[in-house]
C-alpha cells in the first residue's frame, strides 16, 4: 500500500504466523490497517501481496493503454478517464464478491452464459487490431488475447471467459 494509506481506511496488511502470536499483537498491527490473518505459512502474506499487485500493475496498465488509445483520437485524458474509472469499480457489479467465482473456479465450472471465450477473444483480437491501427503499443491487448487464443484452441471457446483460469493453471 502507498505510504500516505498507512493507518487510513481501507489499508490492510497480510500476516501469517501462529495464531495466538497473532491474536495477541492484532490490537496494534491494527493501527497499521486492517490486519488479514492467512495462517501459519510465512510465505502466503507475501504471495497474496504479490498477487494484488499483479491484479494493481495491469489494471493500472490497461487504464494507461485505455486512455493512450483514446487521446490518440484527439480526445483529451480528461473527456475519457472519470468515466472508464466506471469500468473498474463496475467489476464487482458484474462478477459479485468473487465467492461464487472462487466458488466456480475450484469446481471448475465455466458455463458459457454470461461471455464465452470464443466472444471475449474477439474482442479482444478488436483492440488489438485498433491499438495497431492507432500506433499504440498493442503488447498487453496481444498478451489478454494470447490467453482467449488458447483457451480456443484447447476447444474450450464456447465455455465461460472464466475458462481462462484453467489456460492459466496450466502455464501453457
Amino acid at each position: 500500500m502507498p505510504a500516505p494509506t498507512v493507518g487510513g481506511p481501507g489499508a490492510y496488511v497480510f500476516y501469517s504466523d501462529p495464531r495466538a502470536v497473532f491474536d495477541l499483537h492484532e490490537p496494534t498491527l491494527r493501527s497499521i490497517g486492517e490486519p488479514r490473518y492467512l495462517g501459519q505459512d510465512p510465505g502466503l502474506p507475501q504471495l497474496f501481496y504479490q498477487a494484488h499487485l499483479d491484479v494493481f500493475l495491469t489494471a493500472l496498465s490497461s487504464l494507461l493503454h485505455a486512455t493512450a488509445l483514446v487521446t490518440a483520437a484527439g480526445v483529451p485524458a480528461a473527456d475519457f478517464l472519470p468515466g472508464v474509472l466506471n469500468t473498474l469499480t463496475d467489476i464487482p457489479t458484474m462478477i459479485g464478491d468473487g465467492r461464487d467465482l472462487a466458488r466456480r473456479l475450484e469446481a471448475g465450472e465455466h458455463p458459457g452464459d454470461l461471455g464465452t471465450a470464443r466472444m471475449m477473444g474477439a474482442t479482444a483480437n478488436h483492440i488489438v487490431w485498433t491499438s495497431e491501427k492507432a500506433g499504440i503499443d498493442p503488447r498487453l491487448p496481444k498478451a489478454v488475447k494470447a490467453h482467449y487464443d488458447q483457451a480456443i484452441a484447447a476447444g474450450r471457446d464456447t465455455e465461460n471467459w472464466t475458462v481462462l483460469y484453467e489456460i492459466l493453471k496450466a502455464g501453457d
